[in-house]
């Protein structure tokens, strides 16, 4: 299929906001409130300086459910199943989770991270919400760790898993929460240094999944030698089973390689093919990975680009263009795409705009979106 683009630029954002960028925090709001469309959950900085930092409900159409003002920057944002309720998590190297009232936009007691432990920006429900479970480091094994938190008793941690693997980051719960599957960027990081990545030359990225009942790894798959300089970091979840994942170049080796895959249970990983020229165009990073069960979405907020696969044999589908684009998240119609400059946009999947891309001036969104129900 040809590759269709479609060009966001920052002077044309600007002039969809009018021109300015002023800063516009609502107060919370019941979600029936105003917009049109599904809602989507995303972190964001405000434009101004010094950054404000916080979470929104917003809808296709630009408009904002509510926002609500957190202790600081943060990555992931999870909806519980079965209850009006998101979990937020702060930023690698986290120190806090905070539950989200999606009736009110009202923010729950913060929890904080365990002594010797740090967040590492996602975590998973079981299916039925009475379980989450979150990436974090432990920081003095220099090990993967999967914490196990109670949301009917103030999120308050019961134990842990191990992530059989090191630097986890996202992972998802499959088959209702019995396995976990771990997203293993391969990467040591310390509090003490902040993200400074301190193994590059000997990271170990991989793809583990892990039984929840017991902490056993059932198994575990890494990229060929060719590809050990990539960090496998994010993965969505096929309808099929599979597991999408993409990818980022921790130790550059001048090559420029395919950042985006599939992984069955019992195989190798396939990677997946591009047209000429277009996987430089994502420079070597991956920022988010969606799919709608079928279709593998990816974006690359330092190329500019988001791009769209076929998951069931990882044909290419198409580009789009969109500068410092990162959140993605199925849609009616495709994908919808949020940007640092402000931008909310439905893209088909062969890159061309749903609709025109919407402004929502004074926001600067964070790395993820997702939707709520």
């Amino acid at each position: 299929m040809a590759t269709d683009l479609i060009r966001l630029t920052r002077r044309g954002l600007l002039a969809g906001a009018g021109g300015g960028l002023a800063l516009t925090l609502l107060n919370p709001a019941p979600l029936r409130a105003g917009g049109q469309g599904p809602l989507y959950l995303s972190a964001y900085a405000t434009a101004g300086q010094p950054a404000g930092y916080g979470v929104a409900g917003l809808r296709p159409d630009g408009t904002l459910a509510f926002t609500r003002e957190l202790p600081g920057r943060a990555h992931a944002v999870v909806p519980r199943p079965g209850a009006a309720q998101a979990v937020v998590f702060a930023r690698r190297p986290g120190r806090w989770l905070a539950p989200l009232n999606l009736a009110t936009g009202a923010l729950g007691a913060v929890v904080a991270v365990p002594d010797g432990f740090r967040f590492t920006g996602h975590g998973a429900f079981d299916r039925d919400g009475r379980i989450l479970y979150v990436a974090e480091d432990d920081v003095e094994a220099e090990a993967g760790s999967i914490g196990i938190y109670d949301p009917r008793d103030g999120y308050r941690r019961t134990g842990a898993l191990p992530a059989h693997g090191l630097g986890p980051h996202e992972l998802l719960a499959l088959e209702g929460g019995r396995v976990l599957v771990v997203a293993n960027g391969g990467v040591i990081t310390h509090p003490d240094t902040g993200r400074a990545k301190l193994n590059v030359d000997e990271m170990d990225a991989s793809i583990t999944y892990v039984e929840a009942a017991t902490g056993a790894l059932l198994e575990k798959v890494r990229l060929p030698e060719d590809f050990s300089n990539l960090g496998i970091r994010h993965i969505a979840a096929m309808a099929d089973g599979a597991v999408a994942f993409g990818a980022q170049d921790e130790r550059p080796t001048g090559d420029v390689q395919p950042l985006v895959g599939l992984h069955r249970r019992g195989s190798q990983p396939l990677l997946f093919d591009a047209p000429e020229g277009v996987w430089a165009r994502f420079d070597g990073y991956i920022g988010s990975v969606a799919s709608d069960g079928r279709v593998v979405a990816a974006s690359s907020p330092r190329g500019g680009v988001v791009g769209f696969w076929d998951g069931r044999d990882g044909r290419w589908l198409g580009l789009a263009e969109l500068p410092d684009g990162c959140g993605i998240a199925p849609a009616e119609g495709g994908f919808e795409a949020t940007n640092g400059l402000g931008a909310v946009g439905t893209f088909t999947v062969a890159g061309t705009p749903a609709d025109p891309p919407h402004a929502t001036p004074g926001y600067r969104w964070d790395n993820h979106l997702t939707p709520v129900g």
